[in-house]
């Protein structure tokens, strides 16, 4: 019983987390955490509402549905699921586009793996049309036209991305990606206007630098003032010199002397003007770089908290005994992310990991290929790959799942890829028993 209300208070625990991180518009990371809390609490309601929610957003309609009908059998009363079902039912017609979505998505992914690029991007773009949030496809759709070299229309789609989803990691490395192709467009651009007349544009705001306008707009009485005053001492020197040659030489002296003063109060008031620029343009800089910091640290933060969440579905399914799911896990973890920190209860997170890792390390990758294989019998080729890339992620050498990959590879049709995958086993691993396998399925 204890057992069972700790578990439950965890996965409220993780609830919470995913809510708070798809209030800020983090939608991967909520359904991390959602997945955890589900997986300690299967019947926890609220999550499976909200995971069915996140999913509607990023536009997986069929993922939500299945998600807000287990759990409308779990509790059917006062659920918040049975409304969000009820209006989808009152709107046939959207069910059956994303029904349309979906299958043209599946088809897209066929053509990728036949490399028929072309009608892939032509597809996507209709699913795209079709479900504008839906974030698998517009990744997809991106990285084809990264590939085309199409860069602004790959950055408008990852810009839409992000605007769903605000730390989508694809999203972002893509972008990445596409920063030193946006900077030789910029070059370009600039190539263009060589041998035109220059026209004065309105310089763009830059939100983040202070107003130029407001620095500088108390000096403006001044400057009329003080142009002025030049005009009045010229006229005024105008007369003494040509029409009243007889006036005193100290009457001279004295307007050249207020020539003088405020001519050197005029150069003061640029010098001024000179250093509040500078000082402005430094700033600018300063609120650029923190502003630079700022989201990269955002970013790093929810990278490392993500690292948590895996962490915490690792203890879960090891002491659950299901050393698959948990080596799955592991997989994709960045252990450099875990640290200990001062705590009264003295847990030791790095302890834990130490513990733990080497049974997954030496079972694991076995436990991944065995369940790879079996899905590879059951017709299921891209499932049973992610499980031999998961076990190459914990044991990069392990020949036996390249070779098994290779398999799944030849079996889909895409032969290229499993010749590569052969020959690198031929050529790297010459003298283990799936090098002469290798041979055979090449045909040497």
């Amino acid at each position: 019983m204890k057992r069972r209300r700790y578990l439950e208070q965890m996965s409220n625990g993780y609830y919470n987390l995913a809510l708070s991180l798809a209030r800020e518009k983090n939608l991967s990371a909520a359904l991390n955490a959602l997945s955890i809390a589900l997986g300690l609490n299967k019947k926890n309601m609220d999550a499976r509402n909200l995971f069915g929610l996140i999913h509607f957003e990023m536009g997986e309609e069929t993922k939500a549905l299945i998600s807000w009908v287990i759990s409308i059998n779990i509790n059917p009363i006062n659920n918040p699921a049975q409304g969000y079902l009820q209006k989808l039912r009152n709107k046939s017609s959207y069910l059956e586009k994303s029904q349309d979505a979906i299958s043209k998505y599946n088809k897209a992914i066929s053509q990728i793996r036949t490399v028929n690029y072309d009608m892939a991007m032509i597809t996507l773009k209709q699913v795209v049309d079709i479900r504008p949030h839906f974030v698998k496809a517009m990744l997809l759709l991106a990285l084809l036209y990264i590939r085309e070299g199409k860069a602004g229309e790959a950055k408008r789609l990852l810009e839409s991305v992000l605007a769903i989803d605000k730390f989508n990691i694809k999203a972002i490395t893509y972008l990445n990606e596409l920063k030193p192709v946006s900077e030789k467009s910029a070059r370009s651009e600039k190539l263009k206007v060589i041998g035109r007349p220059v026209k004065k544009n309105k310089q763009p705001e830059n939100n983040n630098a202070m107003p130029v306008t407001e620095i500088y707009k108390n000096y403006s009485g001044m400057f009329t003032a003080i142009n002025v005053g030049i005009g009045l001492i010229v006229g005024a020197c105008a007369m003494v010199f040509l029409y009243m040659p007889t006036m005193k030489v100290a009457l001279n002296n004295a307007h050249n002397k207020e020539i003088v003063e405020i001519s050197q109060k005029l150069n003061d008031t640029n010098v001024s003007m000179e250093t509040l620029k500078s000082e402005n343009e430094s700033l600018s800089e300063q609120v650029n770089k923190l502003t630079e910091v700022n989201n990269t640290s955002t970013e790093n933060m929810n990278y490392k908290l993500l690292q948590y969440v895996y962490f915490a579905g690792i203890i879960k399914e090891f002491d659950a005994k299901n050393y698959t799911k948990a080596a799955e896990i592991f997989s994709v973890l960045d252990v450099g992310q875990l640290t200990d920190v001062d705590n009264g209860p003295g847990v030791s997170i790095t302890g834990i990991f130490t513990e733990i890792s080497p049974k997954i390390r030496e079972e694991g990758p076995k436990l991944l290929v065995a369940t790879g294989e079996t899905l590879n019998n059951a017709g299921d080729f891209a499932g049973a790959i992610g499980y031999y890339d998961a076990a190459l992620r914990i044991v990069p050498d392990f020949v036996e799942a390249k070779f098994k990959k290779a398999l799944s590879y030849k079996a889909m049709g895409d032969v290229e890829t499993a010749n590569n995958l052969f020959t690198e086993i031929i050529t790297n691993y010459p003298d283990d028993k799936f090098a002469n396998e290798s041979k055979k399925e090449r045909g040497y």
